[in-house]
């Protein structure tokens, strides 16, 4: 996962929150102007939350594939050696 990536998957939860909120606020009687502003607060902390969690498990790809790259040169040292 890159970080473009992650960066649509924010915004993509970020705009089915705020699609969500809205219009359901304005469903259950709230005024236009409140749904709005529900749906933008919904935006704001969906994307911000679905953006920390992508950038976390990104970090935890990143650390794994530099293990598995050190594994794989010990290996091929290893070889040489007993040969």
């Amino acid at each position: 996962m890159s970080s473009n990536n992650i960066q649509k998957m924010a915004a993509s939860f970020g705009l089915l929150s705020f699609g969500i909120l809205s219009i359901g606020s304005v469903l259950m009687g709230a005024t236009f102007f409140t749904g709005i502003s529900r749906g933008i607060g919904g935006a704001i902390l969906f994307g911000l939350l679905a953006w920390g969690v992508g950038s976390l498990l990104m970090q935890e790809d990143e650390e794994d594939k530099v293990d598995d790259e050190d594994q794989e040169e010990d290996k091929g040292t290893q070889l040489d050696q007993t040969a």
